[in-house]
């Protein structure tokens, strides 16, 4: 019987504590997640918290719905050039993190909705806005600025705009 003690406590306390830091939500979904994309509202991230919570330092709590929001209330700011870009980004991020949260852990999701940030901002065109209005952008994002992951991100965005575009 002592093999059995060997193995059967072990067990019981990963089936009830599991093997993950404390605090760690491990919310993983089955299935892609079925919330509404848009590009004028923030509805998709309150949606994804709700089918997929991850709690206040959770992607869709701590960066997700707070930026949403502010650039959705201070777009009138923003140059019309600007406002057309930030609904063309919205979307773009919503529908990608749509596509690849699918069984992520939530410590997952953050690292992943960042590095989408990048392709979302080229491939919508930050790279052809005026030089005070990408300031003006990034002035917003100056929360961010403290995780080293924004900043990883943000280098990637500024190579990715010295490389002249050229059109597929």
């Amino acid at each position: 019987m002592k093999i059995t003690k060997n193995w059967v406590f072990p067990l019981i306390a990963v089936l009830c504590f599991g093997l993950f830091a404390p605090g760690e939500t491990i919310q993983a979904t089955g299935s892609p997640l079925n919330c509404p994309v848009s590009h004028k509202s923030c509805e998709f991230y309150h949606c994804a918290n709700a089918e997929q919570p991850c709690g206040k330092k959770g992607y869709w709590q701590d960066f997700g719905i707070p930026y949403c929001e502010l650039f959705v209330k201070d777009e009138h700011k923003f140059s019309a050039d600007s406002q057309t870009w930030l609904q063309e980004v919205r979307l773009c991020l919503q529908e990608r993190l749509r596509e690849t949260v699918d069984g992520l852990r939530c410590s997952e999701i953050k690292p992943k909705a960042i590095h989408d940030h990048v392709s979302c901002y080229v491939d919508t065109g930050f790279c052809h806005l005026t030089f005070p209005e990408q300031l003006k952008i990034m002035w917003y994002l100056k929360g961010a600025l403290r995780d080293f992951n924004t900043w990883r991100e943000a280098g990637l965005l500024h190579r990715a705009c010295q490389i002249p575009y050229l059109p597929q």
